[in-house]
């Protein structure tokens, strides 16, 4: 597996490890006779296979996590811990299948049941990635036993099942382009594959003389012999191309190359056309044959079930994946978001957030420091599935383990910025909004690192935009500015994320910041679980039968 692990796999388990500062990480293979093998390593010492002459194969049917603390039940597995200096492992197991283990190093001694549960989550989304690799090694392996089954028979066959071991569409379409031209023994070969939405043939692989020059271009369909092959679905031989009037001769007049003799067939899949093949020139000088077009037809007819059978495997595997990244990333959010407000003397508190597409990179919290003060904020994560998943994690859990020290926003906003530049990929960054209600001065301090204004709503005052901070975190470095206002009696804090206002209706209209205060104003007087839910039902009543584009917070913090 060392080989495919993918960029993501990797960085999935490194911002475990700084999510919950490990010492180390290893993976393992499962046990083969009396043996494990670590595959991947995280800030570990790179050791030798660990070997037990007891027996230990029963490892691989375990399926608790071990740890430290309940080792002694499982004594012929404690020396395989000590090697490797491991204070967890989780088993990565699947439908009965064990593909290998989770090993983790900690610093400290109390393991806590949040981090036990999110190594659970990470252990799913490994066990689904190896599934996923498993099923394309299989594939892999299927085809080229039947091709070399194939073999035995005839080379036409052998050509179109050569052609569905193509690993990706891109490899698939240049192995039936090579197989084309040396199967017809043509000079040129090209393949055109249909985009419906423009009527377009598109070159997708030319092979000849001529064929960089000719492969960005793109063919109406009805133009030419491809683009007539293509609107009405059958084959042509054309002995002589000058002397056929659907023949277009620009491109040989553009680039000095010239046609002789074409074979054009039609890619079908259940009647569907999805494209076409064709051949320039047999090499003899001869002009192709009826049986030089019996024999495209049919190579042609095993080409496009490959083709389609390339894009549903893909398809597949992309959506279990999807599928997984959703399952793994809504439970760590429902882990982190409040299901309830605490409850804190002198405020009202209420929050809502609805993901868009099951997947939110939202997130709100309160965290109450002591009688005193109380911090809370919000945030949108860039990046959807595990990745953002896990940076929404990193911030909740970077933010208390700071605030259990410190209540300096500034301080705290520069050192998160700093820690999520290191650990977050270049697309990746947060924005925030955070505040520090102090409730013997009634000042709220805050910092905007990028994030829609919360709107302050006073009786006195008109409504204030908080804007003071700096960019989103883990953009640029910088050092963040933190400012002051009065959180007065009936004072109330309306804090949301874009996809509140940018919430659109089937014409393309937002929902805008003004409706959304005019919404907060109407209810002004009442408690904020009615505000967010009023709030709630206007963006959903303008948004009409269209969907959420982005994920939906609402955070409202009122003084009473």
């Amino acid at each position: 597996m060392s080989n495919n692990l993918t960029d993501e796999v990797q960085r999935v388990l490194r911002q475990f490890k700084n999510l919950f500062n490990y010492r180390s990480i290893y993976l393992f293979s499962d046990v083969q006779e009396e043996i494990i093998s670590p595959i991947l390593f995280l800030n570990a010492e790179v050791k030798e296979p660990f070997y037990h002459q007891n027996k230990i194969f029963w490892l691989n049917y375990y399926q608790d996590i071990l740890t430290n603390e309940n080792i002694s039940q499982h004594l012929s597995i404690a020396d395989f811990l000590k090697y490797y200096n491991i204070d967890i492992l989780y088993p990565i197991r699947e439908n009965g299948n064990c593909y290998g283990f989770l090993g983790v190093g900690r610093k400290t001694c109390k393991i806590k049941p949040i981090e036990l549960k999110i190594g659970e989550l990470i252990v799913s989304y490994l066990a689904a990635f190896w599934r996923t690799l498993e099923l394309l090694k299989n594939t892999k392996e299927l085809n080229e036993r039947t091709q070399v089954s194939i073999e035995e028979v005839t080379s036409l066959l052998e050509i179109s099942y050569a052609i569905e071991s193509g690993e990706d569409i891109q490899t698939l379409l240049e192995a039936i382009i090579n197989k084309c031209k040396l199967l017809m023994k043509a000079e040129a070969a090209s393949l055109l594959l249909l985009d419906e939405n423009k009527n377009e043939l598109e070159f997708k692989i030319a092979l000849g003389p001529k064929g960089k020059e000719i492969k960005p271009l793109r063919l109406l369909v009805g133009k030419g012999i491809a683009g007539w092959v293509a609107k009405e679905g059958k084959p042509l031989l054309i002995s002589d191309a000058y002397s056929d009037s659907r023949f277009d001769p620009s491109f040989d007049k553009k680039t000095g190359y010239i046609t002789k003799s074409i074979i054009c067939v039609p890619l079908k899949h259940k009647e569907k056309i999805i494209g076409v093949v064709q051949a320039l020139n047999r090499l003899d000088g001869r002009a192709f044959t009826q049986e030089d077009l019996r024999t495209l037809n049919l190579f042609a007819t095993l080409a496009a079930l490959a083709i389609e059978n390339s894009r549903i495997l893909r398809t597949a595997l992309e959506k279990k994946k999807f599928e997984k990244d959703i399952t793994l990333a809504t439970e760590i959010q429902r882990l982190i978001i409040p299901h309830h407000m605490p409850k804190v003397a002198g405020l009202e508190m209420s929050g809502i957030f609805i993901p868009s597409k099951g997947i939110s990179g939202d997130f709100y919290s309160v965290f109450p420091i002591n009688e005193h003060e109380t911090v809370f904020c919000i945030a949108d994560v860039s990046g959807k599935g595990v990745p953002g998943a896990i940076l929404v994690a990193t911030l909740h859990a970077t933010l208390k383990a700071y605030l259990d020290f410190t209540t300096d926003l500034v301080l705290i906003l520069n050192k998160l910025n700093h820690l999520i530049e290191e650990l977050s990929s270049p697309d990746q960054y947060i924005t925030l909004f955070i505040g520090n209600y102090n409730h013997n001065t009634s000042e709220l301090t805050y910092i905007n690192a990028g994030h829609y204004p919360p709107i302050l709503i006073s009786k006195k005052n008109k409504p204030q935009k908080l804007t003071i901070g700096g960019v989103g975190i883990g953009v640029v470095p910088m050092e963040y500015e933190a400012a002051k206002v009065k959180f007065e009696k009936d004072d109330l804090l309306l804090m949301y994320t874009d996809g509140v206002v940018e919430a659109h209706n089937e014409k393309d209209e937002l929902f805008t910041e003004g409706n959304l205060l005019k919404t907060v104003l109407t209810k002004r007087s009442q408690s904020c679980e009615v505000i967010q839910d009023e709030i709630t039902l206007r963006v959903l009543d303008h948004c009409g039968d269209r969907p959420l584009s982005d994920d939906f917070t609402i955070f409202l913090v009122r003084r009473k």
